[in-house]
């Protein structure tokens, strides 16, 4: 609990304190209680919130409107048909959130410093993230929880979340700085290196994917009933 205590006060010293003294089943354990309060909180969601919500909803956010308002009635029929039938396999893959951010987070920290030739061991970096994931998780999802899926607590929730990933953001930069042993225009570089590589690159597939669904309905002329 102290090493968790270092880290809200200070991320710098926390993260430090981290990588010197923390160990891999206290992040193991950090991850598994987060994701416990993620997956009631996604459970709460789903109950609460439909698929026709997400798209059509006073609650759907920004960029979903304006996927809306560009695609038209029979391409958004399509995207809301692709969304439908992968519902359920969102829902599961959101539930394991932290275990995704902690496994995967870690893992493109070190590797993005490896491409930047750091020869040091990836179990430290491993359990920072771990306990850093937990500890950030798991107190957004409480808000999360508290504040509902509706109304002006599902802007609060969102908000929570925010916070939650830019502290976590925070962390693996310290962390980053201090195990690799690096400045902090260095570690950023890893940091933004990481991210891109491992997270935006794989989502840009993904979204184009998609795109090439809906251009294959438009050609085929296919709209779901």
């Amino acid at each position: 609990m102290t090493l968790f205590l270092e880290l809200v006060r200070s991320p710098r010293r926390g993260a430090a304190a981290c990588l010197e003294r923390g160990s891999l089943p206290i992040a193991a354990a950090a991850v598994g209680a987060a994701t416990a309060i993620t997956a009631l909180s996604v459970g709460r969601f789903a109950g609460q919130v439909s698929v026709q919500d997400v798209m059509f909803g006073p609650q759907r956010s920004p960029l979903v409107g304006l996927l809306v308002s560009l695609l038209g009635r029979d391409l958004t029929v399509v995207v809301l048909h692709l969304l439908e039938q992968s519902w359920a396999a969102l829902l599961i893959v959101s539930a394991l959130g932290p275990m995704w951010i902690w496994l995967l987070g870690a893992s493109a920290i070190h590797a993005a410093a490896r491409l930047g030739g750091s020869g040091h061991p990836f179990r430290p970096m491993l359990v920072l993230v771990g306990m850093a994931t937990g500890l950030s998780r798991a107190c957004a999802d409480l808000v999360a929880l508290a504040a509902g899926a509706r109304g002006p607590g599902a802007a609060v929730a969102q908000l929570a979340g925010l916070l939650a990933l830019g502290w976590l953001g925070i962390v693996a930069l310290r962390g980053i700085e201090r195990h690799y042993g690096v400045d902090a225009a260095r570690a950023f570089t890893v940091l933004a290196l990481a991210v891109v590589l491992f997270y935006l690159v794989p989502l840009i597939l993904i979204a184009a994917a998609v795109v090439a669904i809906v251009v294959a309905a438009v050609v085929l002329k296919y709209v779901p009933g």
